[in-house]
């Protein structure tokens, strides 16, 4: 009889411990399933976004500028010598640095062109709003030089105009449109292309009295006696697309400049591959 009563309290006072350690055990896996799914997440992003990134163009070539930042001899592949224009007979004082037919300040230029398509996979049709590229990081800088970042000019004077009127500091916005419009700043609301530019200001100046034009490309660099190992930077950013009721980011690293752009014209790369590029919600 006892022997029964104290199997009964023993169970008796077994039953909050049991339940305690059931209840305990429920929210350890309702725990350990949530860090599951954000660590999932985390690397694997949306499954499915109404805009993906088609292909990323990077074209990294050299020119020179005049002194309001457009490229030398405008819509001209060469810069030509037009000589002095100081009247016959008359003395100018020069400094010893201008003793030269040719003074030309050089820019090495890394073009990006960031084409947006449509996910088939989506399921809905979505327009995008607009496209911002934020949160710029240099993770990597120049051994020689100085890296700027500008956007498309508004003007009629070239694709890229390299003065302060044109830097991008925090971030560049593209607004959805009808069609796009790089110098307006607007990308097509069903997909379509960005441009902004990574360029290197800091390379001093062309000096010769030998050329009689300058071809304008990396053969500047080359007669500069520039490094291609000097000119190479890994640069950072954000992409966030929003189309009407939601906004997806997703972040790009790439190491500029295009191998080769000393001494060659240009040197381009076309990127596909965006397998380790994943878009999260905003």
């Amino acid at each position: 009889m006892f022997f029964w009563k104290g199997k009964n309290l023993i169970k008796d006072s077994l039953k909050p411990k049991i339940k305690l350690g059931i209840t305990a055990t429920i929210i350890a896996v309702i725990i350990a399933f949530a860090i599951f799914t954000v660590m999932k997440y985390q690397v694997e992003g949306e499954k499915k976004v109404p805009f993906k990134i088609g292909k990323v163009i990077v074209i990294s070539s050299a020119i020179t500028t005049d002194d309001d930042g457009t490229q030398s001899a405008e819509n001209s592949e060469n810069t030509e010598n037009t000589g002095s224009s100081t009247p016959e007979g008359e003395q100018t004082e020069t400094k010893p640095e201008e003793n030269y037919i040719w003074n030309e300040k050089v820019v090495q230029t890394n073009d990006l062109y960031i084409y947006l398509d449509k996910s088939e996979d989506y399921g809905k049709e979505d327009l995008i709003k607009s496209v911002k590229i934020e949160n710029i990081q240099i993770l990597k800088n120049v051994k020689l030089g100085k890296i700027q970042v500008y956007m498309p000019n508004s003007l009629n004077d070239g694709f890229y105009k390299y003065t302060n009127d044109y830097l991008v500091n925090s971030g560049l916005t593209y607004r959805g449109a009808a069609t796009d419009n790089p110098k307006t700043l607007e990308i097509c609301n069903q997909g379509g292309g960005i441009y902004i530019s990574f360029s290197n200001l800091g390379l001093g100046n062309y000096k010769s009295n030998e050329d009689e034009v300058i071809e304008q490309g990396g053969s500047i660099l080359e007669k500069m006696n520039i490094l291609e190992e000097d000119l190479k930077f890994r640069v950072s950013f954000d992409l966030v697309i929003e189309v009407q009721d939601k906004s997806y980011k997703a972040n790009l690293v790439l190491d500029l400049p295009e191998e080769g752009v000393v001494g060659q014209k240009e040197t381009h790369r076309e990127i596909t591959d965006f397998k380790n590029v994943i878009f999260k919600r905003l």
